[in-house]
């Protein structure tokens, strides 16, 4: 008996062979003390692009925080995907005596077991944590979201790498709608006091002049 052998073949997309797109955006709070006893601590946030691909399509304007990555999408070596790494850069954030904190006292991301908590819409209560997506209610200007609860959005992923570092994960297809996030980090110092950034990012370029903006 003779064996007949098939040879399957796979299918491609004609977008497997590029690369996802990336943007690392350095987060660089400085703490406010508006009080010791009991603590009450804010910061202002500083943010900058760098380590762009495809290299120099992504600026940043330091004045506004708006991140322009309008031209992302014209290089054909590179799928619709964006990866955003977010690193957070300890080196501005002093104690109330204005001391550097270093060491056990090194500011990091929060985890996920941190933060406020809410209810999810199956009952369990959860903790904000390092980073969430949040629901819009208005594009504004100005934006209006609401914090919490958190909203889930398809082939959107938020990572926590580790204490300095984040990944948005954005596999969404290029002109998908405006979506919102905040991220966190805590004071370890400072029995690991919680502190959130909100920023917003548009929906994605298409060569125009679409852009990523974040609100300080």
């Amino acid at each position: 008996m003779m064996e007949q052998q098939m040879s399957a073949q796979t299918q491609f997309s004609p977008q497997d062979d590029k690369k996802d797109r990336k943007l690392t955006i350095t987060v660089t709070p400085t703490l406010h003390w508006n009080s010791t006893d009991p603590l009450d601590i804010t910061a202002s946030i500083a943010f900058a692009a760098s380590d762009c691909k495809p290299a120099d399509t992504a600026t940043v304007d330091s004045a506004t925080g708006k991140i322009d990555i309008s031209h992302m999408p014209r290089d054909t070596g590179y799928n619709e995907n964006i990866d955003i790494k977010l690193s957070l850069d300890t080196s501005k954030m002093k104690d109330a005596n204005g001391n550097p904190l270093t060491g056990k006292a090194t500011p990091r991301w929060a985890k996920d077991d941190e933060g406020p908590t809410y209810t999810d819409s199956k009952g369990k209560t959860k903790h904000l944590g390092f980073g969430w997506f949040c629901k819009i209610n208005d594009l504004g200007p100005p934006l209006d979201y609401d914090v919490s609860p958190p909203i889930s959005i398809d082939k959107m992923k938020f990572k926590r790498s580790d204490g300095t570092e984040l990944l948005i994960d954005d596999d969404t297809p290029d002109a998908s709608p405006a979506y919102a996030f905040m991220m966190a980090f805590v004071l370890p110092g400072s029995n690991d006091y919680y502190i959130s950034i909100d920023p917003i990012l548009t929906s994605k370029g298409l060569g125009s002049n679409d852009s990523f903006m974040l609100k300080k």
